[in-house]
C-alpha cells in the first residue's frame, strides 16, 4: 500500500493518543489497508519518537520526580504530567532510587509479586494505561514482526528459494539481514541477494533510520536486496542503488526465481 504524504501527514498528527485510533479507523474506513491495525502502527512509531526525543529531557527532572513519588503523587499522575510514557515513566523513577533494571522488568511483568502494595497497584495502573511499552504493547511488536517474517518464509519455501536466517547468521557476527538467499533472485529485472522484514510503516524518518542503521550494511556485505514494509510506505519514499523498498503486496508481484 502506497500513501501519499500528505494523507499520511495529517493521520500522523492527528494520532496524538490510544483513542485517536479507533476516531481514524472510523474517519478512514472503507479504504483499502487502512485497518486498525495499520493506525495502531503508526501511533507505535510516533509514541516511540517521542520518547526516544525526550528521555534525556524527563530523565533529568528524575530527583524532582523522585520526590513528587515519596509525596504520595502515583507513577500514572506523573507520567500524564510530563505526556510521557507511563511504564517509561516509572522505569526512570525506580531505576533511580534501590531497584535496577532487573528488578524492575521483574515488577513490571509481575506487580502482583511486589510486595509493596503501593508499588504493586501503581506498577499495574502503568502497565494497564500503556499500549505500548508495557509487556502487552511489547508481546503484540514482537507478534506483529514474527507473522511478516513467517509470511516471507512461507513464500520462500513454496518456491523452493534456500535462505539462512537471520539467527543462524548472527552467530557469524556483524549485522545480518532476516533472510540471506543462497541465489539471486529478481524482482522486475532488479536482483535481490536478501530480505529484510519490517512490521512498521516505511514514512520518510523510518526508511532513513533504517537505511542508516542496517539496510545500507546489508548491501555492503551481501549485494543489493529488499526491504518490505508490511504496513505501507509513503509515495515519495528515498530511492537507493540496490536496496529495493516494497510493501505486502510485493509477494503477489512478477519475480524472476530462475
Amino acid at each position: 500500500m502506497i500513501v501519499d504524504e500528505m494523507t499520511f501527514r495529517e493521520i500522523y498528527n492527528d494520532l496524538n493518543s490510544y483513542g485517536d485510533i479507533e476516531k481514524l479507523y472510523r474517519r478512514y474506513k472503507g479504504r483499502k489497508g487502512f485497518s486498525r491495525e495499520f493506525f495502531l502502527v503508526i501511533y507505535t512509531q510516533r509514541n516511540i519518537r517521542d520518547v526516544t526525543a525526550r528521555f534525556r529531557k524527563v530523565k533529568s527532572k528524575v530527583p524532582q520526580l523522585v520526590k513528587q513519588w515519596k509525596a504520595g503523587k502515583s507513577l500514572l499522575e506523573i507520567s500524564r504530567t510530563l505526556d510521557f510514557s507511563p511504564v517509561m515513566t516509572a522505569f526512570l523513577i525506580l531505576t533511580s532510587m534501590e531497584w535496577g533494571r532487573a528488578s524492575f522488568r521483574k515488577m513490571i511483568n509481575d506487580p502482583e509479586s511486589v510486595e509493596d502494595t503501593r508499588l504493586a497497584r501503581e506498577l499495574s495502573e502503568v502497565r494497564k494505561n500503556d499500549p505500548i511499552y508495557s509487556p502487552e504493547g511489547n508481546e503484540v511488536q514482537r507478534k506483529r514482526g514474527v507473522k511478516g517474517e513467517a509470511l516471507i518464509r512461507d513464500w520462500l519455501d513454496e518456491r523452493g528459494i534456500g535462505y539462512e536466517r537471520e539467527e543462524d547468521l548472527r552467530a557469524e557476527g556483524g549485522k545480518t539481514p532476516d533472510f540471506l538467499l543462497h541465489k539471486t533472485i529478481y524482482f522486475r529485472g532488479e536482483p535481490v541477494k536478501w530480505i529484510e522484514s519490517k512490521g512498521s510503516f516505511g514514512d520518510m524518518k523510518e526508511i532513513r533510520k533504517n537505511m542508516k542503521k542496517q539496510l545500507r550494511s546489508y548491501r555492503e556485505l551481501f549485494g543489493p536486496g529488499m526491504v518490505i514494509y508490511w504496513f505501507g510506505v509513503v509515495d515519495d519514499a528515498p530511492v537507493e542503488d540496490g536496496i529495493i523498498i516494497e510493501t505486502r503486496e510485493v509477494l503477489s508481484d512478477h519475480w524472476d526465481l530462475d
